[in-house]
């Protein structure tokens, strides 16, 4: 991690950063996984992520979206985005980029996050 985010500074909508959740409890994702950046608030210093996992039974979950591994995405397993799980982090919890999702992922996460927000 580097200092301030300066990682993040050219961070964008789709990118794929593994990131370190705190604490979380019960359901809540916790620990050093991949997530899917919705948007970098540069201005409110924070991105709001997704937060994905490679656990099978996440299937049972609503507002979720598979992700299959690809070159562009840098996940080696398939994945779920828990669209259900959003959450604004500090720029210094992000470790690394990833990859970036492909627009048909990034347009589905949107569409689950548009019927789950009810906007």
């Amino acid at each position: 991690m580097e200092k301030d985010g300066l990682m993040l500074h050219s961070a964008s909508k789709g990118d794929i950063w593994l990131v370190d959740l705190p604490e979380g409890v019960g359901h809540e994702q916790k620990g050093k996984r991949p997530s899917v950046i919705v948007v970098h608030l540069k201005q409110n210093a924070v991105a709001v992520v997704i937060p994905l996992t490679g656990e099978q039974t996440a299937e049972r979950f609503n507002h979720i979206h598979c992700v299959q591994p690809t070159m562009e995405n840098g996940l080696s397993d398939e994945s779920f985005a828990l669209v259900f799980q959003i959450r604004a982090l500090d720029p210094q919890r992000f470790i690394q980029k990833r990859g970036k999702l492909e627009k048909k992922d990034m347009d589905a996460i949107d569409a689950i996050l548009k019927d789950m927000l009810k906007l």
